[in-house]
């Protein structure tokens, strides 16, 4: 309790007005609440970039084979019986 004393013998004599706290409580809880809605949207937009990213540059990359080369019959590879089963 000595903190409390001493904050309020700090404390101005005319003071701040309490008729306002309630409204000024509930303005401060809005506004709380309205960033938690933007940020579980922002969370959303992310995530949702990450997941088209992935989806795109990831396993749409992985699907796609690259052309064979038309000097790939004089390489020594070629040679392979394994080659054959590769064909697809």
């Amino acid at each position: 309790m000595d903190d409390l004393d001493h904050w309020l013998t700090r404390a101005p004599a005319g003071g701040v007005s309490l008729g306002d706290l309630e409204n000024d409580v509930w303005a401060r809880v809005r506004t709380r609440l309205a960033e938690r809605a933007q940020n579980r949207l922002r969370l959303l937009a992310v995530a949702f970039a990450l997941t088209v990213g992935v989806a795109n540059g990831g396993m749409g990359a992985s699907l796609v084979r690259p052309p064979a080369s038309e000097m790939s019959v004089f390489s020594m590879t070629s040679l392979s019986p394994l080659v054959r089963l590769e064909a697809g």
